[in-house]
């Protein structure tokens, strides 16, 4: 009888030959890591391979990061995801309608700033969350808070100001001093092109053949996706979070639960009764990534990948399937 092991990585090998798979997978059962590979290439033009060790653009995967440090923020007692945005920018003209909540759910009506007709230019050019944020105050909101889901980055940018407002501190200093820190999860952090980075993957897609993703500077989508990580600096992330390392049990429900739409507080939540999940995807230019985790079950998959042409999402659906076969 074929093991689980041989069974995902020859799975791989066959999507990694067809140029369908480009990255590192992390697949765990309670504590125990089942599956921890890389395939394809980290960097095509070096002939540098995907390891557990390379490190990837996590996209809106960032989200969950910004959620959190907004609640060890609200356990501190510097905010309250029930106050609304005029307190920390009181020149926004919609700050007396939306809430903290509204923003952390996508329930804020603020339209997603990739909407945006110059976002090919504004990715480009380096930024601060202050400008950013000034982009934002000028769109109108579509839909009153509260009144329905409507994905958008804005809401997070917004959110990782506040966090800087709030703190003194830069987004990243808060997050490596509050959660990557206490967790050792020491190959995480905020994305910056200048920086010397090692093991960092770059980013591909396809025009007609693998090409170099397009560029985009890593200031713009503060919060929202600018963060790099790995599998298993993830794994510690996943790990952590059954426990109250970072926050509360009271907390932590709050984040994983879902509050009208299907999203808790930067993560989708999946209540099937036969088989209840988290997860979110991650999707920035040149990379396409998930994490999902099986509560109940105590399984995780955690796909980081920097081909932007894959199917991430039926990977997870054959992965589970896998898995599931197994336990």
């Amino acid at each position: 009888m074929r093991t689980l092991e041989s069974e995902i990585h020859d799975f791989f090998t066959s999507l990694e030959k067809n140029e369908e798979y480009s990255g590192s997978v992390l697949i765990a059962k309670d504590e125990k890591i089942l599956f921890n590979r890389g395939y394809n290439f980290a960097n095509r033009e070096h002939q540098v391979k995907n390891t557990p060790e390379t490190k990837f653009r996590i996209g809106s995967i960032t989200k969950q990061f910004t959620a959190m440090a907004i609640t060890i923020l609200q356990e501190h007692g510097e905010l309250n995801v029930a106050d609304h945005i005029s307190k920390f920018i009181p020149s926004y003209k919609y700050g007396d309608q939306i809430k903290l909540h509204h923003l952390l759910t996508h329930s804020s009506g603020i339209p997603n700033i990739t909407q945006l007709p110059t976002i090919g230019e504004l990715m480009k050019q380096p930024t601060t969350t202050e400008k950013t944020v000034r982009l934002i105050m000028d769109m109108e909101p579509e839909v009153n808070p509260g009144f329905k889901f409507q994905y958008s980055n804005s809401g997070y940018i917004l959110l990782a100001y506040i966090i800087e407002k709030t703190t003194g501190l830069s987004y990243g200093e808060f997050l490596r001093k509050h959660i990557f820190s206490p967790l050792g999860m020491n190959n995480s952090g905020c994305d910056n092109q200048k920086e010397i980075i090692p093991n960092r993957a770059q980013g591909y897609e396809y025009d007609n053949g693998i090409v170099n993703a397009e560029y985009i500077d890593m200031s713009f989508p503060m919060g929202g996706g600018n963060l790099y990580s790995t599998t298993e600096d993830l794994f510690k992330w996943d790990q952590a979070l059954y426990t109250d390392r970072l926050v509360t049990k009271e907390s932590l429900e709050t984040i994983f639960t879902s509050h009208g739409f299907g999203y808790g507080y930067g993560w989708f939540i999946n209540e099937d009764p036969n088989r209840s999940s988290i997860y979110h995807g991650g999707g920035i230019v040149g990379f396409k990534n998930e994490i999902i985790r099986y509560v109940n079950d105590r399984i995780t998959i955690i796909i980081l990948n920097n081909l932007s042409t894959t199917n991430v999402e039926q990977i997870r659906n054959d992965l589970t399937k896998m898995v599931f076969q197994k336990y």
